[in-house]
């Protein structure tokens, strides 16, 4: 092993708590406020850019504009972690480059508070690059455990339990309580003072990570610090104009997925290792269910706001919705983390690629629940009840918990030690590619009639009636391909 794949021993790892290493728990903390942030802002962000940059457009045109803005943007967020984990893994180091993403994200929420659309479009800018630095949160959960550890798998599910404790609270604190009464400028203000709590207390105990820490020997000194924020501020401008040109940023993203596509390639090639290149392989089957699925799922930040929004009946503010999700995380995580192992104890376990399938198959039914709901009971104001919407969250929820939580262990499994910031790079990066998806998609539910008005719900029920149809196809894809693609996994379940 070389110094660059060093991690600690299990007697370096320091004493427990509750049963994990004692630092999983401050990761944890950082982990609720940075993503209370995130999805503070999220909650609330198609709609803000609709209502006030686009809405002397029409409303049709105005929810186009803001879908592609907003999941560009979001894209851009989940992209950037590929250069970011190029940076912590070569230049900087993993703490330092997470605790810069931290203090860089606080300002670019602030800047995007600006009443103006290109102080906006810097805020979001900013924001894309900051968080690109964020990626070693990840895999600092993972580093906390020995490589056999049987904890490290419950260790990753405590850290998405604790991603959708902040996901929760941030809609209800930032959209519903602070936007809706005092103006959706300063939920950025309160997603910008979640992104401080974070910065600070992992300012403030970063220097326990030290002893899981891969060796530092290649990384650069204290002025690394300085180009890597000076490369920061020179990129600031030319993001903020990319984000105005949705299809150059779709294109960006493609070329962007095809060199670290060829560096992986290259990378197989060089180490000659027969049982990693398939690994590598099993890895790139799973990134594509990974795209289809969060590509479906995540219609709940764009033509899932609108719709509930516009044609769903609720004694709650629409922002609500956006916490359904990680409440059905938080209520349904635990029994299915007993249920995997349960099953295992019986031989019944489903692989990875089968839960893959099975997740993608939950989401696809999801959009067939709302396809019903908008044909068989649409209420004569041409609204559905809000059950249905959350039925739709609730499918989604279990299918992401099929998938998503194993995906980030998976990725520490599946990649070689040296390239393991990068290859967690490269999975988010699968996310930015779903955002760029279901912006394209949210975008077929604003189809205009002659007059320039919008379709309205049928619209909805058109677009949705073709991801239910696309979604059941992968998901029997995948389920029939899983003992194949188990095989290329050489042992990793």
């Amino acid at each position: 092993m070389n110094q660059a794949q060093a991690v600690a021993s299990p007697s370096q790892l320091g004493a427990n708590r509750w049963g994990h290493p004692r630092q999983l728990w401050m990761l944890l903390g950082v982990t609720i406020w940075f993503n209370f942030a995130f999805y503070g802002f999220r909650a609330f962000l198609a709609p803000y850019i609709a209502q006030h940059f686009y809405a002397g457009l029409g409303a049709a045109a105005a929810q186009r504009q803001a879908d592609l803005l907003g999941s560009g943007f979001l894209a851009l967020l989940y992209a950037t972690p590929i250069v970011g984990g190029y940076v912590a893994d070569k230049v900087l180091g993993e703490t330092r480059a997470l605790a810069m993403s931290f203090w860089l994200a606080v300002l670019a929420l602030l800047l995007m508070a600006s009443p103006t659309l290109f102080g906006f479009e810097l805020g979001m800018a900013l924001c894309a690059l900051a968080i690109g630095l964020s990626i070693p949160l990840t895999v600092l959960i993972g580093r906390n455990y020995a490589t056999d550890d049987a904890r490290r798998d419950g260790g990753y599910t405590l850290y998405y339990l604790a991603i959708n404790v902040g996901s929760f609270i941030a809609p209800i604190v930032c959209a519903s309580w602070i936007g809706r009464h005092y103006g959706y400028r300063w939920g950025f203000v309160a997603a910008a003072a979640g992104m401080a709590l974070s910065a600070i207390w992992f300012q403030w105990r970063k220097h326990k990570l030290d002893p899981v820490l891969p060796k530092g020997d290649h990384l650069h000194g204290p002025m690394a610090s300085v180009w890597v924020l000076l490369g920061v501020a020179v990129l600031v401008y030319p993001t903020a104009l990319l984000l105005g040109y949705p299809e150059v940023l779709r294109g960006a993203m493609y070329v962007l997925m095809g060199l670290l596509v060829l560096y992986f390639v290259v990378s197989c090639v060089r180490r000659r290792d027969r049982v990693q290149t398939q690994r590598y392989l099993a890895l790139l089957v799973l990134f594509v269910g990974l795209v289809v699925f969060w590509a479906l799922s995540l219609q709940g930040v764009t033509s899932l706001n609108f719709l509930a929004r516009d044609y769903v009946d609720a004694p709650w503010d629409f922002s609500w919705f956006q916490s359904a999700n990680p409440l059905f995380i938080l209520i349904f995580a635990p029994f299915l983390a007993m249920l995997w192992p349960w099953l295992e104890r019986r031989g019944r376990d489903p692989s990875t690629p089968r839960k893959f399938g099975i997740g993608i198959l939950l989401v696809a039914l999801s959009y067939g629940v709302l396809v019903y709901a908008i044909d068989h009971l649409q209420g004569a104001d041409g609204h559905i009840g809000w059950w249905t919407l959350v039925l739709c969250y609730l499918l989604q929820t279990l299918g992401e918990l099929a998938l998503s939580p194993i995906g980030y262990a998976l990725v520490g499994q599946l990649a070689a030690p040296e390239e393991s910031s990068l290859a967690m790079g490269g999975w988010f990066f699968g996310v930015a590619i779903a955002y760029q998806l279901a912006g394209w998609i949210a975008t077929l539910t604003t189809h205009a009639s002659a007059t320039g008005a919008s379709g309205g719900i049928a619209e909805y029920a058109r677009v949705y009636g073709h991801v239910f149809a696309w979604g059941l196809g992968v998901a029997v894809v995948f389920l029939l391909a899983a003992p194949l693609v188990r095989k290329l996994m050489h042992g990793v379940h």
